[in-house]
C-alpha cells in the first residue's frame, strides 16, 4: 500500500471517530463470471445449404498434435460420435511404421492416407481417413512429391 493510500486510509478511520460511526470499507472488485463451456454441436443452420438442402458430406479436420497420445486420450471415441465421411488430422508426428493399430484397423474408414517427414521420423506428418474412395490423392506439395524432392531440385543441400 502506498503512502499515501495508508494516510487516507488513516485520515478516514480518524473522522469516522470523530462523529463516532465505523469507517466505511472499500467494495472489493466483483469475481468475473465464468464462461459458458464450449459446445462441440453443430449449429442448426449449418445443416442445410442455403436452398434448404440437406448436408450430405461431413469433413473434419483436427491439429492433434501426437497421434498416440490423441488416441490415448479418447479422440477415436470422439470420431466415432461425430462420424465425420473424411477426417483429416495434423501434426500426427508419429512415422507410418508406429501407427496405433486403434487407428490403421477403423473399419468406418477403409481408405487411409498418411504422409510424414522423410528426414524426421515422428516430424509432422498428416493423414486422411475416408470412407468413401477419393477420385485422386496426391502427396506433396503440388507438383513436388516430397520436401528432399524439392530441396534436390532447387537447392544444393
Amino acid at each position: 500500500m502506498s503512502k499515501r493510500a495508508k494516510k487516507n486510509e488513516q485520515a478516514a478511520a480518524d473522522e469516522a471517530n470523530d462523529n463516532g460511526t465505523e469507517p466505511a470499507t472499500k467494495k472489493g472488485k466483483k469475481a468475473k463470471e465464468p464462461e459458458a463451456p464450449i459446445l462441440y454441436e453443430d449449429p442448426p443452420d449449418k445443416l442445410t445449404s442455403k436452398d434448404g438442402r440437406a448436408a450430405n458430406m461431413k469433413i473434419t479436420s483436427w491439429n492433434v498434435d501426437g497421434l498416440r497420445a490423441w488416441v490415448k486420450k479418447k479422440g477415436l471415441d470422439w470420431v466415432r460420435q461425430e462420424d465425420p465421411d473424411v477426417l483429416c488430422l495434423q501434426e500426427t508426428k508419429c512415422a507410418e511404421k508406429s501407427l496405433p493399430a486403434d487407428i490403421t484397423s477403423m473399419p468406418e474408414y477403409p481408405h487411409k492416407y498418411w504422409a510424414g517427414s522423410e528426414d524426421k521420423e515422428g516430424y509432422s506428418g498428416v493423414a486422411m481417413l475416408c470412407k468413401t474412395e477419393p477420385i485422386k490423392v496426391s502427396y506433396g506439395i503440388g507438383e513436388f512429391l516430397s520436401w528432399s524432392i524439392l530441396k534436390r531440385q532447387h537447392f544444393d543441400i
